[in-house]
This record gives structure tokens, sequence and C-alpha cells, in this order.
């Protein structure tokens, strides 16, 4: 009898710690984007490094519809931390565009990561030539509430273009390359990374042209987006220099994530001391994800934890950034 209240007080004893180790343990989640990209597979491996490194913290690196669902997230405290295409963070944080009279003013950026390129695709033999050849043809613009989706919007009303002058179909990139080799859409507008899965397999799949965007009027109404020139070759069968529009996505935080100075601040300082674990985990990472432009193209005010960090790094911190 003395030894079955022997086992069963260290068994209960064991539940304890079992529970207050659970209960010390702060679970994260990193808000990322489709599995498709290159920006899933950088939130997990940012997630796991956060975890092997930060002794009482265990992050995880969700698949989600990307800026618009991850912004709304951060600002409803579903969430933790989140990537964001820098514009649509600007527009949330100043109440513009979708934005206008629901200003996320919690919302703030910890560092740069890889760029996003916005792009149109169209069959080889198709007519359209230009952006503006698009009115009156069925056009891919993205999953419906997306930042891709407002990206692409932005780039219509560019061109004097909106929902009533094209027919818009809402589909993410795989879905819209399936419709483009189906013949049942006339044009994909993509935001994604250079050559992502989904625009290899298209591009790989059947033969398509990448309109040039280098009008300067888009980048005089959107100066968060730059021209960049794609070099040929860069998807089979695309032999020429093409120009398109890119911009950042940026790791964002919130004031109301429940996340203290110090433990911002511990997580970047552990993602970028140890770079060398999740960097591998995409080219576009590898190549652009780099400690050099950790701070470029970010339109929103830092964390004062990551201010902490790059400052202690010997980075300087543009004063609007504070």
């Amino acid at each position: 009898m003395k030894k079955l209240v022997t086992l069963l007080v260290c068994a209960c004893m064991c539940v304890t710690c079992a529970a207050g180790a659970s209960a010390a343990t702060k679970f994260i989640t990193i808000g990322t984007a489709a599995t498709s990209g290159a920006l899933y597979p950088m939130g997990v491996a940012m997630a796991q490094t956060i975890t092997d490194h930060i002794e009482g913290m265990s992050a995880t690196g969700e698949a989600t519809a990307a800026s618009i669902q991850n912004l709304r997230d951060l600002h409803e405290g579903n969430t933790e931390l989140a990537i964001s295409q820098s514009e649509v963070a600007y527009y949330a944080y100043n109440g513009q565009m979708d934005y206008e009279g629901n200003a996320f003013t919690d919302i703030r950026a910890l560092y740069s990561t890889i760029y996003n390129f916005l792009q149109v695709f169209v069959p080889a033999d198709s007519d359209i030539t230009s952006i503006a050849d698009l009115a009156g043809k069925t056009v891919s613009m993205g999953s419906a509430g997306s930042g891709g989706e407002m990206a692409a919007r932005a780039l219509l009303g560019a061109y004097g273009l909106d929902y009533t002058t094209v027919n818009a179909q809402f589909m993410g990139e795989s879905d819209g390359a399936s419709a483009m080799k189906d013949g049942n859409i006339d044009a994909m507008i993509a935001t994604n990374p250079l050559a992502s899965a989904a625009l290899t397999e298209l591009t790989t799949s059947m033969d398509v042209r990448l309109l040039d965007i280098s009008e300067s009027n888009f980048y005089e109404v959107y100066p968060l987006y730059t021209p960049y020139t794609v070099p040929a070759g860069t998807y089979k069968g695309i032999d020429e220099d093409i120009v398109v529009p890119r911009s950042r996505i940026i790791m964002c935080t919130s004031t109301e994530s429940g996340l203290t100075d110090d433990e911002v601040y511990e997580i970047v300082k552990t993602v970028w001391d140890n770079r060398d674990e999740w960097a591998g985990c995409a080219k576009s990472v590898e190549t652009q994800a780099v400690i050099e432009t950790v701070l470029e193209e970010i339109a929103i005010p830092l964390h004062p934890g990551a201010i902490r960090y790059f400052e202690e790094i010997g980075i300087e911190v543009p004063e609007e950034l504070k």
C-alpha cells in the first residue's frame, strides 16, 4: 500500500511538472503565404530557428492567404508575426486603399526579406502587347481579397482599367496557370518571386510572353514599387529583358501581439544571428534576404525590439522608421 501511494505521488508530481513546463512555453505563429511559393518555406524555417534557439518559445510557420489575411490576423491578435508585401502594410498602417477608415496603426515592421514581382503573363500568340490591351479580356487577378489581387487592381487602375472593363477571375497562381494552359483566361497577373514553382510550371508547359511594365505613371502613383529588369532567360522561351514592378516582402508584428520588446529583440536577433539555418530554404531567400538590405523599402515604423538589435550590430536605423 505504501509503495502504491509513493507511485501515485510521483505520478502526480510528473503531471504537475509537465503542466508547468507547458505553461512556461510561449507559442507563437508566423503567418506566411500559400505553400507553392518561397514565403511558406521561409517562414517555416525561421520558425524552426526561433524554436531551436530561444528557450521557452516555440514558433510555427502557418500557410495563409498572405498579406491581407496576415495583417488582419496581426491586428485582431490571432497571430504574433507575419509577412506582408511592403506596400500593403503601408496602406494598412495609413488607412489607405482597402483600409480607408480602418487604419491598422498597431502594425510594426521587423525586417525586409525577399522581393515580390508583379508579373503579367499572356499566351505567346496573344494579341495583348500591353496592360492597356487587357480591356475586354478575361484576366486572373490572384486570390480574392489577397495582397496580390490588390496589387493587380492597382496595376489596372494605372492604365485606366477596372473590374468594369476586364472580366476578372479570382484564383491563385497555380490555378491561374492551369486556367491559362486550358485556354480559359487571356492573361494572368501574378505577384510572386521570379521563377516561383507555379510560374516555372506555366512557362515550361506552354509558350508565353511576359508584358513589359516600364511606363513611369505606375511607379509615380505607387512609389513603393520600383522597376526591375527581368533578365532574358529567367523563364523558358522569354529571351529578352522585360521590366516589371517589384516591392519588398517584410516581416511584421503588432504592438498588441503579446510579445514584449525584449522578446521581439530576441526573435530578430535569433533570426539574423542564425541566418545560415533558414536562408537555404529557397534560391530567392538565399540571394535576397540578406543583412545588407534588411531595412530597405520599409515604409511603416520598426518595432523597438528590432531597432535595438539593428543598432546593436551597427546598422543605422533611419529616423522615419523609429
